[in-house]
């Protein structure tokens, strides 16, 4: 959620880094991979700032962005705050055709390498209390690929995002998490995924996820420590014509926690 919503910048704990390694349809070639690290740190005066850099690879393209998050809390009670959050940064984008083949005998002006800097901002809030969370946000606002003289990816496009959940005390020890990510993106169809996840004792995460544009998910959390959280989710799509190729997706995450924050680390979203 740091990704999408500078809102969570300083939400969850004092200081948090967050390392995900995402690798999609792992059976064929040059299939997409993603990297991402995100460092929020809560500060003082009710001002929470953070750090995304986030890294795609897909066969010749390579689609680099950074950012800087700012976020601000206004308490409505002891126990519910309002997160209003800025982001400020840009979308390094490159693209290698020089090592393709080409059927023509002569020398094609396509191939070549290709770059540009997309600069962007975004804008989020994120109301949370005890029992219930819910978040909005625009990480992009403004669309950065009409004037591209090559190809434009969906990155460019402005995406907007609603999320909510809830955390339901079964007892002393079970949690239910259920949960709801809705993304729209200009010219492109709206999809939503479906959390549910079970807790025990908030050390222990386990649950399943689907997405709308039929694909299930497998997810687990774990907390070593106090202060570090693993995660491994697996995706496979449902279509029948792509079920068919044996294509999945492995995603590892890493979060250390230094520093606590009473007010949300028994309820914050997971990421």
């Amino acid at each position: 959620m740091s990704l999408i919503n500078p809102a969570y910048a300083g939400s969850e704990a004092e200081n948090m880094i967050a390392l995900t390694s995402r690798n999609q349809w792992v059976s064929l070639e040059n299939s997409p991979k993603t990297q991402v690290m995100t460092f929020s740190s809560e500060r003082g005066k009710n001002v929470g700032l953070g750090l995304s850099f986030i890294a795609n690879n897909f066969f010749v393209e390579r689609n680099t962005a950074s950012y800087i998050d700012f976020s601000y809390k206004l308490n409505f009670t002891n126990e519910t705050a309002l997160y209003l959050g800025l982001k400020a940064g840009a979308t390094f984008y490159k693209e290698n055709l020089l090592g393709l083949t080409s059927s023509s005998l002569s020398i094609d002006p396509a191939q070549g390498l290709f770059s540009r800097v997309n600069p962007n901002l975004g804008i989020g809030m994120l109301i949370q209390s005890p029992v219930f969370w819910f978040s909005f946000s625009v990480p992009r606002l403004f669309n950065s690929g009409g004037n591209s003289e090559f190809s434009i990816t969906s990155t460019d496009r402005v995406h907007t995002y609603f999320g909510s959940g809830v955390n339901l005390k079964v007892n002393d020890s079970f949690f239910l998490k259920p949960s709801i990510l809705i993304r729209t993106v200009s010219d492109l169809s709206t999809t939503a995924d479906f959390l549910a996840l079970v807790s025990y004792k908030n050390t222990f995460d386990v649950g399943a996820s689907y997405r709308t544009n039929n694909s299930l998910g497998l997810i687990s959390y774990f907390s070593l420590k106090s202060f570090l959280d693993i995660g491994y989710a697996y995706e496979t799509p449902l279509e029948i014509g792509l079920s068919g190729l044996s294509i999945s997706t492995h995603e590892i995450s890493l979060r250390f926690k230094f520093g606590s924050n009473p007010n949300t680390e028994e309820t914050a979203p997971e990421e």
